[in-house]
């Protein structure tokens, strides 16, 4: 009957997933793609080598060479199809939460509380990305794929001791950091947590468990000297342009592992509600300008650090009540929950909430946390009605973020087929690059995410349209290396070995262009961009009088 179970469950898990998330098969790329197809029609297979940084670079997982070799073979045999990446992602992301439901029945011997919390995992809202963005699920999913084997083999490890399965744990978890150094703090917690269950001599454990904490010094060393050593800003990396390098590490090592113990579980958008209603009640007086800034970063960030304090008093109060062989598997998963944020701490918050696929290997530990907090309830609890009052409210609470997952898919979908529309009607207006220099000069009633932006495309345009043309066309491959067109609302014309390209959306912009020589007007081509009938206009003609 337990097979029984444990395969309608399973097979109930595959079909959920496959329903929920099969619409990102409709969508398109969103952003770092563009990014990433440009790179790589400009280098092909040296993307796979790019930013390693040698073969030491190699070793210690930087560069994440396995995803740079998915990159590259999706780009190469699938250019500006993001159907074969959205069955691989579905189909990480359905093994992914049969491992969780495998570990949690295999650690409460129950199939619904396993069922119940590796089926939150599959639909959490808050860590949806890494299998909704295309871009994030080819390093996010694999990586904790392989997390989540190491896991595996690591419980084999604290049944028996025998040393094979402690050392396939190591094996899996520097594997996973060739796609994402997400599991590099496994490399202390694993030696460390094994003295639960035997006590050991400090020298023999360091003796026993040396590979591992080599290699977390060697890692963690090469990678904070990489950033140390940066003198400039990177995107919302901590570099050595930072004044309190060092402070903020430690600070963030507190609280992103606090913070994020409620963040992990609560969908963004009614918990940004709910901060922005405190701040009106207890705030009033902060001008509006700032008010969104205060209600997304400090009220925010209170407010989940007082949940957060709720659920470790609830945790420890439930950890009373379960056996003690349970309850040291349960602290395990605490301790793996909040040391699973500590990779992240050399990137800056926006707002209170990391970015979205930072979560999922936090998700995984829920989902075998609230199938402990399941089981626990269906043993303890005598009386039937609170039992089933307890597991209607969970099976709400996950419908909630099912929503969600499914409104967000749906909103990606929509703004895919506008954006390819887009390109589609940019394509039928001019089919084909000139051979020699081409200009393009966008304009538009609406802008979108920064003034200028005239179109809803979260990159810069100019580098999107380059790309999108790229394979087609007789430009030299160094041609699409130009990453600086690829920021949004950056204008610029650019030459290489008698090619020209320009993106411009300011009209006086694109005149000093045409008036200093740079390119004649007759490479322009103009475009009005009307929002609400999606419908791009070519205005080439009344554009080329004005200039």
């Amino acid at each position: 009957m337990s097979k029984k179970s444990s395969s309608i469950a399973s097979i109930l898990l595959v079909f959920v997933i496959i329903i929920v998330y099969w619409g990102i098969a409709k969508t398109f790329y969103q952003q770092d793609e563009w990014l990433g197809y440009g790179l790589y029609l400009a280098k092909g297979y040296e993307t796979i080598w790019q930013s390693t940084g040698g073969f030491w670079g190699i070793i210690f997982g930087q560069g994440r060479i396995l995803t740079n070799l998915l990159y590259f073979l999706f780009y190469k045999y699938f250019p500006l199809n993001v159907l074969p990446i959205a069955v691989f992602a579905i189909t990480f992301h359905i093994v992914n939460t049969l491992i969780v439901f495998f570990l949690a029945k295999k650690l409460f011997k129950k199939t619904l509380p396993a069922f119940l919390g590796s089926l939150f995992f599959a639909l959490n809202s808050v860590s949806q990305s890494a299998v909704t963005w295309l871009a994030a699920s080819i390093n996010t999913l694999p990586s904790t794929t392989l997390i989540l084997i190491a896991l595996i083999y690591y419980f084999r490890y604290l049944e028996s001791f025998k040393e094979k399965w402690i050392i396939l744990s190591f094996i899996f978890v520097y594997l996973s950091l060739f796609f994402k150094e997400t599991g590099i703090f496994l490399f202390l917690v694993f030696p460390l947590f094994t003295i639960m269950y035997r006590p050991q001599n400090v020298w023999l454990f360091i003796r026993r468990y040396w590979y591992y904490f080599t290699a977390l010094f060697l890692i963690v060393s090469f990678r904070m000297w990489g950033f140390k050593s940066e003198p400039e800003q990177v995107a919302l990396f901590l570099t050595g342009s930072s004044k309190y390098f060092y402070d903020s590490l430690i600070v963030r090592s507190i609280l992103y592992p606090l913070t994020s113990l409620s963040l992990s579980i609560i969908p963004s958008v009614p918990f940004l509600n709910f901060a922005k209603y405190i701040t009106n009640v207890y705030y009033p007086f902060f001008p509006s300008q700032q008010f969104n800034l205060i209600a997304q970063t400090v009220v925010l960030d209170l407010l989940v650090t007082i949940f957060s304090f709720v659920i470790i008093l609830i945790s420890a109060g439930l950890l009373k009540l379960t056996k003690l062989k349970t309850r040291k598997v349960v602290i395990f998963w605490f301790v793996l929950l909040a040391a699973s944020f500590l990779p992240y701490i050399i990137i800056s918050k926006s707002y209170a909430y990391l970015e979205s696929r930072y979560y999922y290997l936090a998700s995984a530990t829920w989902g075998v946390i609230f199938a402990w907090m399941v089981n626990l309830v269906v043993e303890k609890i005598r009386f039937k009605y609170v039992r089933t009052a307890f597991l209607i409210i969970f099976v709400l609470f996950i419908y909630l973020h099912t929503k969600t997952v499914a409104g967000d898919i749906g909103k990606l979908v929509s703004e895919s087929e506008r954006r390819v529309n887009i390109l589609n009607q940019i394509l039928a207006i001019k089919p084909k690059l000139n051979d020699e220099r081409n200009i393009f000069y966008v304009t538009g009633d609406t802008d979108y995410y920064i003034l200028g932006n005239k179109v809803p495309f979260q990159q810069g345009f100019g580098y999107t349209l380059l790309t999108w043309y790229g394979a087609k066309s007789k430009y030299p491959p160094v041609f699409f290396n130009n990453a600086d067109l690829y920021e949004i609302g950056r204008e610029e014309y650019f030459e290489t070995n008698g090619f020209g390209f320009g993106y411009f959306t300011n009209l006086e912009d694109l005149r000093a262009g045409i008036t200093g020589n740079k390119f004649p007007k007759t490479a322009v081509t103009a475009l009005y961009y009307n929002s609400k009938e999606n419908k791009i206009i070519d205005i080439s003609a009344e554009v080329a009088k004005s200039l």
